[in-house]
């Protein structure tokens, strides 16, 4: 046990004398050795041709936009705040406007309220006679038959319905409902060449973001498009 020990003792003593005496005779400044330097590797380089062709995109966006009366910057609904705020700090006071363009989710075709319920409930009837399934009279005695996700679908619809029953949807409508917002637009007046060089280097900053030139608004208000109210029908249809 105790020549056990010894050794155990000396091989110790042996690592310790090794590890100070390559401390003392490495080169001052000399940096450590690198371990597995060949599994090191570069992540990313930018591409020089890449890099060059963004700064010409840059470069050409901001000689057309220069002189501009008026210039929109679109954003993404999601992005709406924090486009907001990168506004706020720029203190363009009045030249400084916005509004939300707006798209429909939902296309309603209906036919207008008749005198009354039976008027309505007698349509219906009609309408069921000739083969039309998807309809039912509403709470205001128009008459629903359908509601589609998208324009085209809905016009398809009303098509087929004037082959089979001219005379009964001769007043039949397509009208869009479910408004949601499409863009965010920040319309800047009379920006300079640096203020459009500005707008152009903060699109890097909002994915999916524009920078167009517009004809200026009639007055700096803010502005959204409001939904004409109609009568409510049953669920979508593509």
């Amino acid at each position: 046990m105790a020549r056990l020990f010894f050794f155990l003792l000396l091989i110790g003593n042996v690592a310790l004398g090794a590890h100070i005496y390559l401390n003392e005779t490495r080169p001052k400044g000399e940096a450590p050795r690198e371990v597995n330097a060949g599994a090191l590797k570069i992540v990313a380089v930018t591409d020089a041709a890449k890099a060059q062709q963004d700064a010409l995109a840059t470069k050409k966006l901001v000689a057309s936009l220069s002189g501009s009366a008026c210039v929109d910057f679109g954003v993404k609904p999601a992005d709406g705040v924090r486009a907001e705020a990168s506004f706020a700090a720029m203190n363009l006071g009045n030249r400084l406007s916005s509004r939300s363009t707006e798209e429909f989710s939902r296309y309603a075709v209906t036919l207008p309220p008749q005198k009354d319920k039976r008027a309505a409930d007698a349509l219906v009837v009609g309408l069921k006679k000739v083969g039309v399934k998807d309809v039912s009279a509403l709470t205001d005695n128009a008459v629903s038959l359908g509601l589609f996700s998208s324009d085209e679908a809905a016009q398809k619809v009303v098509a087929d319905l004037k082959t089979k029953a001219q005379a009964l949807v001769k007043d039949v409508q397509v009208t869009p409902r479910s408004p949601q917002v499409k863009e965010m637009l920040f319309n800047v007046r009379e920006p300079d060449t640096n203020m459009v060089a500005r707008l152009t280097l903060m699109q890097r900053e909002f994915e999916g973001s524009n920078l167009r030139a517009v004809a200026c608004p009639a007055n700096a208000a803010s502005s959204a498009t409001t939904p004409v109210p109609t009568a409510q029908a049953g669920p979508a249809k593509k």
